[in-house]
């Protein structure tokens, strides 16, 4: 049946007028009151015969509490940094301040910088979680917030919490891991403030913010459900959208190639122990809590090597 065939002809069940969709493993038009939720995009009923049962699309939209409130955390700190542009400064990704004898060394070579007395002492690894909610203006938060939306109301409602929590949780971290390590051989090779720097963004003394790396790690975590559902992410519009976003992000400058790839990676990477049967989730989520430490303390490790790279 047509998108253009006469009302009346499809099942008593079905209103004429209601919206169609197309299933997105076999493609058939459907009801969108019959689209049934799967880890990427909808399905008709008889693909999802079998599969983890879930919410109907109607449902599904008001089921996203988690990319909801981010959401709304994000603008409420863009408010608050507008207000106060210095808290960018103190919280944002400066990656040589993230581990121990980082400060210490910044304040020792630019004596503008004072180190919190915590910080002095082991570093300020917090940096690598608080610059994920910052953003630098509207058109940075605009473009985040409105993929965030989108991927997170496709996602959440199939993960549940815990490993939707899990999953972004991966993409900021491999963003952050990104950004240091690109940091650390800048400063090893000598590249701070050469082509490495600029295009690679390999700078220690730079400051990083923003929800990109979790973005992009929904982004891959939305590619590897799609192939798990025998659909080729590349010919959809995830596939483009990650690809637009690879593009701009090594041609446009100012944009953090470290926190894009990073986060794109770490999402693909946890997506692998999330996309599975309910009764495996809760030992994918900890396995993914697992490498989402792992990847914060690399990151760690990575900064408290910075100082020693420029002979300190």
């Amino acid at each position: 049946m047509s998108d253009h065939d006469e009302p009346g002809n499809g099942p008593a069940d079905e209103p004429a007028s209601e919206p169609m969709m197309r299933c997105s493993r076999c493609e058939k038009a459907i009801p969108v009151s019959q689209a049934i939720d799967a880890p990427v995009g909808y399905q008709c009923r008889d693909c999802a015969k079998g599969a983890v049962p879930a919410r109907r699309l109607t449902d599904a939209m008001n089921h996203a509490p988690i990319t909801r409130g981010v959401v709304y955390v994000i603008g409420a700190l863009f408010i608050v940094t507008m207000a106060l542009p210095e808290s960018i400064q103190a919280f944002g990704l400066r990656p040589v301040l993230v581990g121990p004898g980082g400060p210490a060394f910044l304040e020792a070579i630019a004596n503008w910088y004072t180190a919190t007395p915590v910080g002095a002492a082991i570093g300020e690894p917090w940096l690598l979680v608080t610059s994920a909610f910052l953003h630098a203006n509207f058109m940075h938060i605009g473009f985040n917030g409105l993929l965030l939306w989108q991927l997170g109301h496709m996602l959440e409602p199939s993960l549940g919490r815990n490993r939707y929590i899990a999953l972004y949780a991966a993409g900021l971290a491999g963003g952050s891991l990104g950004v240091v390590a690109l940091a650390w051989i800048g400063a090893l090779t000598g590249g701070v403030d050469g082509v490495f720097g600029q295009i690679f963004g390999g700078n220690p003394f730079q400051i990083t913010i923003g929800a990109s790396g979790a973005v992009f790690g929904l982004m891959g975590a939305a590619m590897v459900g799609m192939r798990g559902r025998g659909i080729n992410p590349w010919k959809t519009s995830i596939g483009t959208l990650v690809l637009l976003n690879l593009a701009l992000t090594f041609f446009i400058p100012n944009i953090s190639v470290g926190g894009h790839v990073g986060g794109l990676l770490g999402g693909w990477l946890a997506a692998g122990f999330l996309f599975v049967p309910r009764e495996e989730a809760a030992r994918g989520t900890r396995i993914v809590g697992g490498l989402v430490v792992a990847m914060l303390a690399l990151a760690i490790v990575f900064s408290a090597l910075i100082p020693a790279a420029f002979g300190a």
